[in-house]
């Protein structure tokens, strides 16, 4: 009898460590950094105050879904995709907290997708780093719990890189459709995801050239699936006056590498020293793959300095406004280069120093400061509604009466103004009203073509704060048809009707708000700075569409 073909010696030993360790390593990585993650995420759900920002996104979803996709996409522009998603956990649970657990979720859920294209990279050690990063990142701990489109955002990029990554491998028609279907994923969340899949399809064209493109049409048929979210880019850019000719760059050279150096840094190592050794690992990584796996690191360098190179040469009339958070992407791509780096430091050292290294990246990961963004819940500005606990006017318990109040009254039809962290904390039944936008003239006028008259009621929000009001001068400048109903800092002025059409509502949230800002004295400068926008937009909205004169007159029936 013949044993040759049984592997019973030292030599399968080896193989059998290795795998074992590979999946202890994997286990480690994903689990520490998810129960990390959570564990500093779970108090924010609720402890944050409710911000504005995160009302629009909820507010928004919260309507019927065609008009979600047609809010978004036309009047917006924009990808959909969180909206849609946040519609259906709406439907499910209304508390606005809901919105922020499908955040969690998310960032939990690219913990593994970051691991695997760790992994793919550099091995065991690296797949482990790599979900350690993206765990420990202020981006996951400031935008795990904020309710946008953020870690959805990051979960996309993970899975479009990682499917890009298998398909690179396979070089099958198959595999090019799945990554491809993966990248569709981006700009349907958000516009900045066009430049990581224009990163893929420059890599993907250069590894496919002088193959036959019958297998690669499918691929080709979700890159024209993207034209929508195209279209709807440019109808946000044009909201910027974001083009070729506009009067000067979207930003200087210096606030444009700014931004992705502070990427970087709120991927890991957040400021100081931490973030230029977690800086100086990427580059080590990327010169340690740069022979072997030369497809990941155009990847990666496309992706990187497309947006800062496009942000100096494209123009605008407006401020858009930069942030790291546009290119979170970075996060798979970043902890990938730094777990290469890890890895190849402990590369034929044995696997107890394999899982120390990891152990120790860990640690430091953990305890390495904040930075590279800041939390904006964290600002104390009564119209956001975000501060310090004591101070937030969207803390829990400030927003509690006056979104009972709104539950109670609220119905559909009835028109809000403007998007507010009060009228989110009011769904399920601020959901069913039409809630407009406090700037810009043509999201007004847009968002007033869904008002069906006669409208019953409008309520308009006034962040009062710390602000003095004289409650009788304000019942003297309303007048009839008009109740004041403070909640601490919170005032909510209501109009009662009917009112006939669309320019009679604008002109009583105008009168609201002029009136308001007539009987308050020790008003913050945010809360001067919320008349001034609000009233100039409304009184642009209506004189552009009917020709009224400027100050608007109050309502007449």
């Amino acid at each position: 009898m013949s044993f040759r073909g049984r592997s019973t010696g030292p030599e399968a030993s080896p193989r059998s460590r290795g795998r074992l360790l590979a999946q202890l390593l994997a286990l480690g990585g994903i689990g520490a950094g998810a129960g990390l993650l959570l564990a500093r995420l779970v108090g924010d759900v609720h402890g944050k105050p409710l911000f504005e920002d995160e009302a629009v996104s909820g507010l928004i979803s919260a309507r019927p879904l065609p008009e979600v996709v047609e809010t978004v996409m036309w009047e917006r522009g924009g990808g959909p995709l969180h909206f849609v998603l946040s519609h259906a956990t709406l439907a499910v649970d209304s508390s606005p907290y809901a919105l922020r657990w499908l955040s969690v979720v998310f960032a939990l859920a690219a913990l593994p997708l970051c691991w695997d294209v760790g992994r793919r990279m550099g091995g065991p050690v690296a797949g482990a780093v790599a979900a350690l990063v993206a765990a420990t990142s202020s981006f996951l701990l400031v935008y795990g719990t904020f309710a946008r489109m953020y870690t959805l955002y990051v979960f996309a990029a993970a899975l479009a890189i990682d499917l890009f990554l298998v398909a690179k491998e396979r070089r099958t028609g198959r595999w090019a459709f799945a990554a491809a279907a993966a990248a569709w994923l981006l700009p349907a969340i958000h516009p900045y995801g066009a430049f990581l899949v224009a990163a893929e399809a420059v890599v993907a064209l250069w590894l496919w050239r002088g193959r036959p493109l019958r297998p690669a049409l499918p691929a080709l048929g979700v890159v024209l699936a993207m034209i929508p979210f195209a279209v709807a880019d440019l109808r946000l850019a044009d909201r910027f006056g974001i083009g070729v000719d506009g009067e000067e760059a979207i930003a200087a050279p210096a606030d444009a590498w700014g931004q992705l150096g502070r990427a970087f840094a709120a991927t890991a190592g957040g400021e100081g020293i931490a973030a230029g050794v977690a800086i100086a690992l990427v580059a080590a990584g990327l010169l340690l793959l740069a022979r072997r796996e030369t497809a990941f690191v155009a990847l990666c360098l496309v992706a990187f300095l497309l947006p800062p190179l496009l942000l100096v040469l494209v123009r605008s009339g407006t401020e858009p406004g930069l942030s790291p958070r546009h290119i979170v992407y970075v996060v798979p791509l970043v902890g990938a280069l730094i777990g290469v780096s890890v890895a190849a430091a402990v590369r034929n050292r044995g696997p107890l120093v394999a899982a120390a290294a990891v152990v120790v990246a860990g640690i430091l990961l953990a305890s390495a400061p904040f930075g590279g963004i800041r939390d904006p819940r964290d600002w104390h500005n009564d119209v956001l509604g975000g501060g310090p606990p004591e101070l937030a006017l969207g803390a829990e318990e400030r927003v509690a009466a006056p979104a009972a109040w709104l539950n109670d009254t609220v119905s559909a039809g009835d028109v809000l103004y403007p998007y507010s962290a009060v009228y989110w904390a009011g769904l399920p039944a601020t959901g069913e009203a039409n809630v407009l936008p406090y700037s810009q003239r043509e999201l007004i006028l847009r968002a007033a073509e869904r008002i069906e008259p006669p409208v019953g009621r409008v309520v308009v929000s006034i962040p009062l704060g710390a602000g003095r009001l004289d409650r009788e001068r304000l019942d003297e400048e309303l007048g009839d048809g008009f109740v004041v109903h403070r909640f601490g800092g919170w005032l909510l002025v209501e109009g009662t009707g009917p009112y006939p059409d669309e320019r009679v509502v604008l002109l009583a949230v105008s009168h609201a708000l002029r009136s308001s800002r007539e009987a308050i004295t020790e008003a913050s400068g945010a809360l001067g700075w919320y008349f001034s926008v609000t009233l100039a937009a409304l009184c642009g909205s209506v004189r552009e569409r009917w020709g009224d004169s400027c100050p608007l007159a109050p309502p007449s029936g």
